[in-house]
């Protein structure tokens, strides 16, 4: 019995045709394409980094937290995506929606908060990857709740400002009237909360542009981890409990430490375990890299409903999906839509550049 292929992070790229899909005019294609290959990437991104926090800080992430998604399909009427032109995708982390949780919470006239106002996030747009935190003011919380807030970052400006240097992001500080251009961190804060623009986004100067390799996601995973610090302060803070800030950070300078050990150890092994492709893999993955011209991907994908004509597994079910030419180009096939077909990962990599079967025909799924 075949074993079932699972998605890893180490095989997630964007690509030009991730980049592109943002521009498209067909809406219904483009909300298929972010429900079925966009945002099961992203998830995979969002748990690989919760994993590594729960290890890194011991904290019980799921006792109080969960990964959304956005755009939410869950409850979404298929036929309201033709009347949606989605701009980005994400995933963020955030508390979870609970009554008699976030006791250090309120909303106005001292009543009880469900939801915290908060996100660290991987979001994907047309211009590339960006990581985020901030802190985005429902109305009707109390200026109690916000002064928790502000005088947590006041109180530890230093730390939080080199934690944000380290990750790469900056305060975006609006001017508005009677507000200095230039400021320090501390002054800046207290102005904003004097004069109840509780709003605060942290974000880099510049996304992560495509195409967008798995290094580089390791690098975005590497400063949410960092970001994590501020994070669970402010989920302390919600709880009622004294943040923690000191605590995590001397996890996360033991797990650099680690880190360093781990690399040195990975970069022996790397050379002492290098593999001798044969030709006909050498073969087969050279065509896999051949790029399909920008768009026809996803026009397979919807040809095919989003799953591998072979065994009808789909994003549903934690695959990648991949364009495979039904007669190989080493057999003269030509690169058209008529001569792809939409596999899997394993069905993909049981398929011979020798093969020119045509699952298309003999799938249920199509």
């Amino acid at each position: 019995m075949t074993e079932k292929y699972t998605m890893k992070f180490e095989e997630i790229k964007f690509d030009q045709d991730d980049k592109l899909l943002f521009l498209i005019d067909d809406l219904q294609l483009k909300a298929d394409a972010i429900r079925y290959s966009i945002l099961p990437k992203l998830e995979i991104i969002g748990n690989e980094i919760i994993s590594r926090i729960i290890d890194i800080y011991n904290v019980n992430y799921y006792e109080n937290c969960a990964l959304a998604k956005s755009p939410n399909f869950r409850k979404s009427n298929r036929i309201n995506d033709l009347k949606v032109d989605y701009k980005h995708s994400s995933v963020s982390l955030t508390g979870l929606r609970k009554w008699n949780k976030w006791i250090g919470l309120t909303k106005e006239g001292n009543k009880q908060a469900n939801i915290v106002p908060f996100w660290l996030r991987i979001e994907l747009n047309t211009k590339g990857l960006v990581h985020m935190f901030y802190y985005n003011r429902p109305k009707n919380f109390s200026k109690d709740t916000h002064t928790k807030i502000f005088n947590f970052l006041i109180e530890n400006e230093k730390i939080i400002q080199t934690i944000l240097y380290s990750v790469n992001i900056y305060p975006n500080f609006e001017w508005k009237k009677n507000s200095l251009p230039i400021v320090d961190f501390r002054n800046k804060l207290n102005w904003k909360l004097e004069n109840e623009l509780y709003d605060l986004f942290f974000m880099p100067a510049t996304p992560i542009q495509y195409p967008i390799e798995t290094n580089q996601l390791e690098y975005v995973i590497k400063k949410c981890i960092l970001l994590f610090t501020i994070f669970q302060s402010f989920i302390d803070i919600s709880l009622g409990e004294k943040p923690q800030l000191e605590k995590y950070i001397e996890s996360y300078h033991e797990y650099i430490l680690k880190q360093k050990d781990i690399d040195k150890t990975q970069n022996i092994s790397s050379e002492i375990n290098k593999i001798n492709l044969s030709q006909d893999e050498i073969e087969r993955l050279t065509i896999n890299r051949i790029k399909v011209m920008p768009g026809i991907r996803w026009q397979v994908f919807k040809r095919d409903n989003w799953r591998c004509v072979a065994c009808g597994q789909s994003a549903d079910d934690n695959v990648i999906l991949h364009i495979d030419h039904i007669i190989p180009r080493s057999k003269g096939g030509k690169d058209e839509i008529n001569n792809y077909q939409t596999l899997c990962e394993t069905c993909n990599i049981g398929k011979s550049n020798k093969d020119d079967t045509n699952l298309r025909n003999k799938s249920a799924y199509s």
